[in-house]
């Protein structure tokens, strides 16, 4: 499965600015939803106008903040751009874009150019550029709990559907039934998932639907256990295993669990991919998809303990 976090679509978008500087565009539109972002990512990195479809279609008059001029500048409203960047996160089938495109004057459609950040197509002639190949299946960080694998999925409940109890909660039981019964919601699912695995213990059943029904969260299964109080590092550890003996056991293609360690143990016992939502990335088989600022910060405080002296000699050497 491939996947995608805010800080992958940031990072892919820097890595094709200069293709898109060469390209001369005075305004970017985002296509709704999930277009968006990108088109905000791209606008400011550019320093343009940026707007959305609707806005362009009724030719509202562009905004700008205190803090920052855009080069662009004499641009006030979206139709007297000369080239425009309409922009989406992803394309498959391509439909979205044409039904968009359809309901944009057609006096405009010389103007605008169409762009896909990620294709599921190495080449198409649906869309004029795309900046990565993301074949299917894939999932993004802003899709996936509302995205249709959460039909073959597993999810967690503390720290994914609601926050998590604090320790005074979970070592109290009438603190802790009033936290099931009361807890904030987190990420809400807007597709019926197939299993919720928690370590929460069977005679919290009750409560625990009575909460879920309350933030209509649909389910083929819930899956409890019965555990002991808090066991320290050992608990974590039985958590991961009685969520991976059923997510291995099932036909589950995904896991989403809320703890890292948690997330590391499902995957290394299954060998089944596991989302870890805390930590924004998919681990699958052992490899971690870090992310890129984590990555670089790595390498950096390695750096750091590196004598000049000795840094100078390698350096001698490249």
């Amino acid at each position: 499965m491939n996947y995608k976090s805010y800080c992958h679509l940031s990072q892919d978008i820097k890595e094709h600015l200069p293709k898109i500087q060469s390209l001369n565009f005075d305004l970017i539109v985002g296509l709704p939803r999930s277009g968006l972002t990108p088109a905000n990512m791209l606008a400011l990195y550019l320093n343009i106008h940026c707007t959305d479809l609707i806005s362009l279609i009724n030719n509202s008059e562009l905004k700008t903040g205190s803090t920052r001029k855009s080069k662009n500048q004499y641009l006030k409203y979206p139709q007297n751009a000369q080239k425009i960047l309409l922009v989406d996160d992803s394309i498959a089938k391509g439909d979205s874009i044409k039904a968009d495109m359809a309901l944009i004057p057609t006096y405009l459609h010389s103007k605008i150019t169409t762009c896909a950040i990620y294709s599921s197509l190495k080449q198409r002639n649906d869309v004029d550029f795309f900046l990565e190949y993301l074949p299917s299946p894939r999932v993004f960080e802003w899709n996936i709990f509302h995205h249709p694998i959460l039909t073959t999925a597993c999810l967690d409940i503390d720290g994914v559907l609601c926050i998590d109890p604090t320790e005074e909660q979970t070592n109290d039981a009438e603190k802790y039934i009033e936290f099931i019964l009361n807890a904030q919601p987190l990420f809400i699912p807007s597709r019926k998932v197939y299993a919720l695995v928690t370590s929460r213990s069977e005679k919290y059943r009750e409560q625990t639907e009575i909460w879920l029904k309350k933030y209509k969260v649909e389910y083929e299964y819930l899956i409890m256990q019965d555990l002991p109080g808090k066991e320290g590092g050992q608990k974590q550890i039985s958590h991961a295993k009685h969520k991976a003996l059923f997510y291995q056991k099932s036909s589950a293609e995904l896991f989403i669990e809320s703890d890292y360690k948690q997330s590391i143990e499902i995957n290394h016992i299954t060998k089944k991919p596991v989302f870890c939502a805390a930590s924004n990335q998919i681990i699958n088989n052992g490899f971690y998809n870090l992310k890129h600022e984590a990555v670089t910060s790595l390498k950096e405080r390695l750096a750091s303990f590196i004598p000049r002296g000795i840094k100078n000699q390698i350096k001698k050497l490249y």
